[in-house]
């Protein structure tokens, strides 16, 4: 029997191209969530329908593309963003990698580094005018993130960053906390994955839906 190993970004995919297969989302909601276009979505799809998961497996898997940084601390910077600061943007994950661990190296480089590894995927424009998105129909595939200050307990003013599944409507999670930085949203990520496990992708404050990979925020 053959094996297929699938990394979690290609298990993300498998999982949105199985939805629109199965006609749950369309192929414009399949683009935004792997960030990908719809024409690469139509030949994933056609692949997957042909071989199943051997669709998934990148055509291109076995070759490295040259980086200006040195193997160990590749290595090094992609251990850390699958560890501890799993779910962090670019330029935060960048900002910890220099003020934290004083390794310092250019966005554009680390964008690169964590798209060859896997762990993060191509983002699309987000579209210039303003229309109502649909719903998506399944649960789990998009979850949007929200923070808002308020006097939520009277007196002083807090935070609350609510985790919100677009399809059913339903909270998976909420907190309060101090203030809206990163340390607090990866808390409130971390918890969101372990009461529903990972989502295909995450929507926050308007953005486009940033599609998710990798491991649980130790």
């Amino acid at each position: 029997m053959e094996v297929i190993t699938l990394r979690q970004q290609e298990v993300t995919r498998y999982r949105v191209i199985k939805g629109r297969i199965d006609r749950k989302i369309s192929n414009s909601e399949a683009a935004k969530l792997l960030g990908i276009s719809r024409r690469q979505v139509i030949r994933i799809k056609n692949r997957v329908r042909r071989v199943d998961l051997r669709g998934i497996v990148h055509g291109n898997i076995g070759r490295i593309p040259k980086l200006a940084i040195s193997n160990e601390r590749r290595d090094k910077i992609v251990s850390l963003y699958q560890g501890r600061y799993n779910g962090c943007n670019v330029t935060h994950f960048g900002e910890f990698l220099k003020e934290v661990h004083g390794i310092q190296v250019s966005r554009e480089t680390l964008r690169r580094l964590l798209l060859i590894s896997g762990l993060r995927t191509k983002s699309t424009s987000p579209p210039r005018h303003h229309t109502r998105r649909a719903r998506m129909q399944s649960s789990g595939l998009l979850v949007q993130m929200d923070s808002s200050e308020h006097q939520w307990l009277g007196g002083r003013s807090i935070w609350l960053i609510a985790t919100i599944d677009d399809a059913t409507g339903e909270v998976p999670y909420a907190l309060f906390v101090d203030s809206d930085s990163t340390e607090n949203n990866m808390r409130v990520i971390k918890r969101l994955i372990e009461i529903k496990g990972i989502p295909a992708a995450l929507y926050t404050d308007g953005a486009s839906p940033e599609p998710i990979s990798g491991q649980v925020i130790s």
